[in-house]
């Protein structure tokens, strides 16, 4: 069973409000999270949120009181929520399921999905967000080769599994580092503790890879002519990427090259060369920088804005527009 002290407070330094009635509530949780509406009106409620990102994962730490609170999402997800009730019940229903988070239970929603919640009284929560393409990347160099569909967890969090219970013992040593000035979770070390917490997660929790995962050779040895062409869309996604560039680079005929990436990486070299861009698209669009949706698309080497925002979609499950309004939380501490 989960120990709720597993998973301490987080550092007053992460404090994004204190007391705050539910329209302040909602339109700051919104940002961080996905936009919600109230079904039921509740008098004189008051909650807390703290948030601390440490590089793709945001841990979201909210509770309230003043009265039991049933809330729908109002938006799709864009990114992974795991759900840790702290302290109440939360009665959730997501992708036809009615789940009762607690001590035994909790929840994972993935890209797409949409939610009901009914709080408790006191409910306490952490959100442990983790963007989309973070986790793509995790899975792909896990697997040794492109992922050409979104991963979709198991909703139901067994809590009493032993590797859950690990993943969450992780999650808590993660929220002890943030306290400290000096913690490795801090700067550099950021993406390290991501990594760690991203990988753990696709091992301990089922989704639809998982079976690749458990399989006894997920990763055979890839040729050294392959090897040149994806070290080439790696470190280079923005330049001519055409097959005739690739075949070049390759040495081998179009024909080859194109049996060789469907043995080895389970994909053609062009969808490969669009995940790879659109991982960098994603991660510029969610960094807010000022740039539009077109000169984020030129600059990963995107012909077609329509085709990029197309495929953008079908891949993230929301449009490059919306990643670029505000579905990443801003940083704290």
């Amino acid at each position: 069973m989960l120990d709720n002290a597993l998973v301490p407070a987080l550092p007053a330094s992460y404090a994004v409000f204190r007391g705050a009635d539910y329209e302040h509530s909602r339109a700051h949780t919104s940002r961080v999270l996905t936009p919600y509406k109230r079904v039921t009106e509740v008098q004189g409620l008051e909650s807390d949120l703290d948030v601390a990102v440490v590089g793709p994962v945001s841990l979201v730490h909210g509770q309230h009181r003043g009265g039991e609170v049933h809330i729908q999402l109002t938006d799709p997800l864009s990114y992974y929520d795991v759900n840790l009730a702290l302290a109440g019940t939360n009665f959730l229903e997501c992708e036809g399921e009615r789940l009762r988070l607690g001590r035994r239970t909790g929840a994972v929603i993935s890209p797409r999905m949409r939610a009901r919640m009914h709080l408790s009284e006191r409910y306490r929560q952490m959100h442990v967000r983790i963007e989309t393409a973070a986790l793509q990347r995790n899975l792909e160099r896990m697997l040794g080769r492109p992922v050409n569909r979104t991963v979709r967890f198991q909703v139901r969090m067994d809590l009493t599994a032993p590797a859950v219970v690990s993943w969450v013992r992780l999650v808590g040593l993660l929220v002890q580092d943030l306290h400290s000035p000096t913690g490795l979770s801090r700067g550099d070390g950021a993406e390290s503790w991501a990594d760690f917490l991203i990988s753990g997660l696709l091992r301990a929790q089922p989704h639809n890879y998982s079976s690749a995962l458990a399989g006894p050779d997920v990763s055979p040895a890839v040729p050294p002519r392959i090897k040149r062409v994806v070290d080439l869309i790696e470190t280079q996604p923005a330049s001519d990427l055409s097959l005739a560039r690739l075949v070049e680079e390759a040495g081998v005929t179009a024909r080859s090259l194109q049996r060789d990436f469907r043995q080895f990486l389970g994909t053609s070299p062009l969808r490969y060369v669009e995940q790879v861009r659109l991982a960098h698209a994603h991660r510029d669009l969610a960094a807010r920088s000022g740039a539009t949706v077109t000169e984020i698309a030129y600059r990963w080497g995107f012909g077609h804005v329509s085709r990029f925002a197309a495929s953008y979609q079908r891949q993230y499950g929301v449009t490059p527009s919306q990643t670029l309004r505000g579905a990443a939380p801003g940083r704290g501490g």
